[in-house]
């Protein structure tokens, strides 16, 4: 995962642009392991990190996040990892002002970008739709600034064709789709 993320930023930060990716998951069992792999490469290029959570689940997810190897407790200590939380169901306008806070100072502090990402939305259609105004609110916001952003996707077991459909329809939000492969790794589509 880590290597296919690096090459990915490796091609779009040459442009001084950051990309913004997303992951398709088979389950969310796989996300702890996805996103400590993405926010340790963010550390390694001393990037600050910031995670989204649901309402109440900030606690899980250190937990979750630790299990999988980050060390969330020191890179909390440092000032280098933000844990927040986000409500869905609340509006998108205005979803961002915290974190635009937040990665001023960050880049102020002396950090390279901010390695963003969140909690997983799906895997039903309704909800990747329903999860699109903030990923617009995003895109306005952070957009041609440093923020390299990994936005998971659970899609379950789909059927060719509407997998084909959902990495179509991601494809034009995001720079990047980062894919299963049968080894159990990932892919880019690009």
């Amino acid at each position: 995962m880590a290597a296919v993320i690096e090459g990915l930023v490796d091609r779009q930060v040459g442009g001084d642009s950051c990309p913004h990716l997303a992951v398709l998951l088979k389950s969310y069992d796989e996300l702890p392991q996805v996103l400590a792999s993405f926010y340790a490469l963010g550390a390694k290029r001393n990037g600050w990190l910031a995670h989204r959570s649901l309402p109440g689940e900030s606690d899980m997810d250190r937990q979750r996040l630790s299990r999988a190897g980050l060390q969330v407790a020191d890179l909390e200590a440092e000032e280098r990892l933000a844990m927040m939380e986000i409500d869905p169901d609340g509006p998108a306008e205005g979803s961002t002002d915290r974190l635009e806070r937040a990665l001023d100072e960050a880049l102020e502090r002396g950090f390279s970008a901010a390695w963003y990402a969140r909690f997983a939305v799906g895997p039903d259609e309704g909800a990747h739709t329903a999860f699109r105004p903030f990923e617009d609110a995003w895109d306005r916001a952070f957009s041609g600034r440093k923020v390299v952003t990994l936005c998971p996707f659970v899609i379950g077991e789909l059927d060719a064709g509407t997998a084909l459909e959902r990495m179509d329809w991601l494809s034009e939000l995001h720079d990047g789709v980062l894919l299963p492969a049968p080894d159990g790794g990932y892919v880019s589509d690009r």
